[in-house]
Parts: structure tokens; sequence; C-alpha cells
């Protein structure tokens, strides 16, 4: 079954996968490719694709992809996740990192459809950098809308009020 968490989850390994090889900035320590967290972040026991240290400044650089919103209609289900890429620069053109982060996701998306041979990306893609940015941190984010199946009924069933369902 094509859920949203399923696809947050294989959005996860997609992202970790294509921006594997990007050396970005850190405030401390050795520059590293960004960490990829679902949803947000948190201060829940280490796991895997988890920066180790809860602390905003000792995540980043990290991706969050974050389940948006999801609408059935009587053709398809669809589900939005937005992915955020979060970088550290204290250089004027550090605004190009996170850039660099979606435009590694964006290929990767558009190259590997459907995801996981069960989630159909709906065109377009937006992607977005808003003009405050919380300096040195550097912010941007895409939007994607997914395909995603609906469960089928098969057979009729009685319902918990005692009628018979289509």
């Amino acid at each position: 079954m094509s859920t949203p968490l399923i696809l947050v989850d294989e959005l996860c390994k997609l992202i970790t996968d294509a921006t594997a090889e990007l050396v970005l900035e850190k405030k401390a320590g050795e520059p590293r490719p960004p960490s990829v967290v679902p949803g947000f972040l948190d201060d829940d026991e280490p796991r895997p694709g988890k920066p180790p240290d809860d602390e905003f400044e000792k995540a980043v650089p990290f991706v969050l992809v974050r389940f948006l919103n999801g609408e059935d209609n009587q053709q398809a289900g669809t589900a939005t996740v937005r992915l955020i890429a979060t970088t550290y620069s204290k250089h004027g053109q550090g605004w190009r990192d996170p850039l660099e982060v979606l435009e590694r996701i964006r290929q990767a998306i558009l190259t590997h459809r459907p995801l996981a041979q069960q989630f159909d990306l709906q065109l377009p893609i937006k992607w977005e950098m808003p003009e405050e940015q919380p300096w040195p941190y550097w912010i941007a984010w895409m939007t994607t809308t997914w395909a995603i199946g609906r469960p089928i009924l098969t057979e009729w069933e009685e319902s918990m009020y005692g009628e018979i369902c289509p």
C-alpha cells in the first residue's frame, strides 16, 4: 500500500543518496553532506537519518522532508510534501548552497519516477528562497505533489451500523 508515510520515507532515502557527495559548511567541525530528517527536528533518541544533536546549530546542514497535506478526489489521491534545505555560511554567496541541495534533489526526483515504483510525481515542482534569510543560515524549499494509491473496495462489507455498504 502506498501511504504518505511510506512516501516520506522513500523521499528520505532518495535525498540521502542524491546529496551524499555534497560537502557543506558547518558552524563547527568538518564539512559534511546534509542530514535528511523526516518531519521535524526533535529531541528523540538518535536514529538513522537524524542528526546526533538536537540543537539547530549542530543539525545544520539538513533537509527536512515534511508532509503538508493530502487529498482524495474521484480520480486519485495526492500527497504534498515540502523539502526544506537549511545550510550555514558566513559568506555572501552562501545562498547558493540550499539551491544546490534542492537542484540535486530535483534531478533525482525527476529521474527516479515513479518513486519506489508506487508514487507518481505530479508536475509542477515548485521551489523558492525567501528574500529574508536568517544569516548565517540559508534556507530554501521545494514543494512536490505525488499521486498516491487509494484503498479499493473489493467486496461488500457490513458496516458498524448493521447496514450493507458498497
